[in-house]
């Protein structure tokens, strides 16, 4: 018998999760803090299944750090099926934005079955508001799934012909959301989008006490960054790939 600690046994059950032997691609789970569906096709989804978790320092250090403010809202940007907006679904107010339709639909199982008030909104926030693409490689990898850019340096990995697309819709936050003088705790995991959420966010960004968990790409950082403390944020930490940000003490 195989020890699930095994590299062996690591490299085999996700490949027989993906491939769906012996199991029903559509699973709901409980997790410590919520049910949640998951499609056991995709990449982080299957993390989930097998871990019971994702992302977990980060999760868990988004809440140190949040928990004892009184925090008015969040705001889940590029929130896929709504792992972090289910942590959080006991704050006042939660938005989630969500510009992929099939991540969207499971987004609103996973609010109705943990019988949760998070406002949903399909679409992705940016520094436009227009009719625009979504782009990615493998279905089963949705989460990585990003907002068409002819100069994404990601790109150039790729042969044309390998790129496939879905229709999305691109708006401001300032144009949806209209918070002055409140505490927000926000999240951006947008793939290279990021500097486009924040130009688009500029006046929540500039009217209100944040709390910001950013996933940027290395090659982003400096232009990132240089934004963010340009409108009197300061880094606070960092883990992997994702940074913390503050812009009150």
């Amino acid at each position: 018998m195989y020890n699930l600690r095994s590299g062996l046994f690591k490299r085999i059950i996700p490949s027989i999760l993906r491939k769906n032997f012996f199991f029903q691609k559509n699973q709901i789970i409980n997790l410590s803090f919520c049910k949640i569906r998951l499609n056991l096709s995709n990449s982080i989804d299957r993390e989930i299944y097998l871990k019971g978790s994702y992302e977990k320092d980060q999760l868990n250090y988004l809440y140190k750090i949040s928990k004892n403010e009184n925090i008015d809202a969040f705001l889940d940007i590029g929130s896929y099926i709504g792992y972090y907006s289910l942590f959080f679904r006991n704050l006042k107010n939660v938005h989630a934005f969500e510009p992929n339709k099939e991540n969207f639909q499971i987004l609103k199982i996973n609010n109705e079955i943990n019988n949760a008030n998070i406002i949903s909104h399909n679409i992705a926030c940016s520094d436009t508001s227009k009719k625009s693409k979504l782009w990615y490689t493998d279905s089963n990898k949705m989460g990585g799934s990003s907002i068409y850019n002819e100069n994404d340096f990601e790109l150039s990995k790729y042969k044309k012909k390998k790129l496939k697309f879905k229709t999305v819709y691109l708006k401001k936050l300032d144009d949806i959301l209209n918070f002055r003088n409140k505490k927000l705790l926000v999240k951006i995991d947008v793939e290279r989008h990021e500097i486009n959420v924040l130009k688009g966010s500029i006046e929540i960004l500039k009217n209100n006490k944040i709390i910001l968990q950013i996933e940027v790409h290395k090659d982003l950082e400096y232009k990132v960054f240089t934004f963010l403390k340009k409108n009197k944020f300061k880094l606070i930490n960092s883990i992997g790939p994702d940074h913390y940000f503050k812009n009150y003490y």
